[in-house]
């Protein structure tokens, strides 16, 4: 796991007068109309915010007789959108709202789902709401579009049965947005997950990243038995899975690694790595014992098979600082039998996502790691279809003379990154360091902001930003990151701790204008728009 051990001021202080410093780029905005502007400029209350909208005289009213329209061409592909959609309508309304398949026109207080939206500008998740005062039309490109407009839909209902009369057109700026959990170092239910993903998927965000293997647990279920006492079943991960695709969430799984190992290696001791003197470090797995790089294999085709996601997390971080590896002569060795004689040690770590990365390739598979052992002069270069997520500016422990490439360098050399920056993406029980400002965060950070764990305050200051082009098109979005170490707290407390963080990741990766310029504004916002946890 990127660390989260609270480290001193002093050490803040020292790696900030190293690394010097870069501004970070506040966020545009541009709020709601005044009183003296068009009404067409004043937008609905939604989170995120509709990237446009064009109001029209009225509005619609759901009532006893509204019904869901589904055209005979999209019954198939929308028909589990529609049934959501009535759950949810009957929910709030307490009425029945039923899905009919019929090519007729709409009746008043009607909602019509339907694909075939030729507006290129709204992409795969974009979506077109019309409302007038008869009716209620979404019409989109792909089914996650038509998904995303319903939520948009159950936000204005959640505030009121009438509905304003209007156009949206509705996409977002990151294809990825959402949650990571760490479900090794404290157990999460199912329930708690899946209301998680309700939730998410409430706010569109579609991404949730299980970090369920670390020193502390093995959070699911294994044919090995490495499991910790406290785990999901197979059957509950399947279960999960499908609420994740009905709900247009994609689950991804990491098994951290060759680091990180310490519920695996309890199981098996003989692959801990030992330094020259014989002495085991219980938590990091020998990667040149071939044995111990079977087992990895065969943990990571049981859970191939078991997260259909298109991807596959393995960590990586967190294994040696530089100087440390010279008390582990058999990792330079591996690493020149394998790289070559100019290779050194840390070459044998890039040549082992390589190697997990052509075996997850071979089953149809793209390979995530986080960003630790990125730096410049590595004799081995990991692959660049290999998406790195770069959470550190500094090289582990804290400080190094040696630090992690920044993400304009990771981009140029071809990678695509994940925003997953310690500041101010992550959450955690206890501080310090201090947990991220929601002000701040709110007011000034953007996707494009990259920021590791050095600061001194709530507010990122001691350590730069390093700030991507607002354009960049491989910068992938961002997650909250939900970490349990430093600290204990409760499933109840950790879902009230993500609850705010959530919804301005939401405004901030779908990038739509902000509909107020600051946190105090927004949280009546969040308020009024409530959740979808259920």
């Amino acid at each position: 796991m990127p660390n989260t051990t609270p480290l001193s001021r002093r050490t803040f202080i020292g790696a900030a007068a190293a690394l010097g410093s870069l501004a970070v780029v506040p966020i545009a905005y541009a709020g709601p109309a005044s009183a003296g502007e068009e009404a067409t400029t004043v937008r609905p209350r939604t989170i995120p915010a509709l990237r446009e909208w064009s109001a029209r005289p009225g509005a619609f009213q759901l009532g006893t007789a509204s019904r869901i329209l589904l055209r005979p061409a999209d019954a198939r592909r929308l028909g589990g959108t529609a049934e959501l959609l009535a759950a949810d309508l009957h929910a709030l309304s307490r009425h029945a709202v039923r899905v009919v398949i019929t090519g007729r026109p709409a009746h008043k207080g009607d909602i019509v789902l339907e694909l075939g939206a030729t507006d290129s500008q709204i992409g795969d998740e974009g979506y077109v709401l019309s409302v007038d005062t008869s009716a209620v039309s979404i019409k989109a490109r792909t089914e996650a579009g038509a998904f995303y407009g319903t939520r948009t839909l159950l936000q204005l209902l959640h505030q009121n049965t009438s509905v304003p009369a209007g156009v949206a057109r509705d996409w977002p700026r990151y294809s990825e947005r959402g949650l990571m959990v760490d479900t090794a170092r404290m157990h999460f239910s199912y329930e708690w997950l899946a209301a998680r993903i309700r939730d998410m998927a409430y706010l569109k965000l579609n991404y949730l990243h299980l970090h369920f293997t670390d020193d502390e647990g093995w959070r699911i279920e294994s044919s090995t038995g490495v499991q910790s006492e406290q785990f999901l079943t197979k059957k509950q991960v399947r279960r999960l899975i499908e609420l994740g695709e009905r709900y247009h969430v994609t689950v991804v799984p990491e098994i951290d690694m060759p680091g990180h190992m310490g519920a695996l290696l309890a199981h098996y001791p003989q692959f801990q790595l030992k330094d020259k003197d014989g002495v085991a470090a219980p938590n990091k797995i020998d990667y040149t014992i071939p044995e111990a790089r079977k087992l990895l294999r065969d943990l990571i085709a049981e859970y191939l098979e078991l997260f259909p996601a298109p991807y596959f997390h393995m960590g990586t971080d967190e294994f040696l600082p530089d100087p440390d590896y010279a008390n582990y002569p058999q990792l330079e060795r591996y690493a020149k039998e394998k790289h070559g004689p100019q290779a050194v040690a840390v070459d044998g770590v890039l040549g082992l996502i390589n190697e997990t990365n052509a075996y997850v390739r071979a089953h149809g598979k793209t390979l995530r790691v986080w960003n630790d052992n990125f730096a410049p002069g590595n004799t081995v270069q990991v692959d660049t279809d290999v998406i790195v997520e770069w959470w550190t500016d500094m090289h582990f422990p804290y400080p190094s003379p040696i630090n992690p490439s920044p993400p304009q360098d990771l981009l140029d050399a071809g990678y695509s990154v994940l925003n997953c920056g310690f500041f101010p993406t992550y959450d955690y029980p206890a501080g310090p360091p201090a947990k991220p400002s929601l002000p701040w965060t709110y007011e000034n950070w953007t996707v494009g902001a990259f920021h590791g764990p050095g600061y001194l305050d709530d507010t990122g200051s001691g350590l730069p930003f390093y700030n991507v082009a607002p354009a960049e098109p491989h910068n992938r979005g961002s997650l909250v990151h939900l970490w349990n170490s430093g600290g204990a707290w409760t499933e109840a407390d950790a879902a009230a701790s993500i609850f705010p963080r959530l919804r301005i990741m939401a405004q901030k990766t779908w990038e739509s204008t902000p509909l107020v310029p600051t946190w105090a504004e927004f949280q009546p916002i969040i308020q009024t728009i409530g959740s979808g946890a259920g």
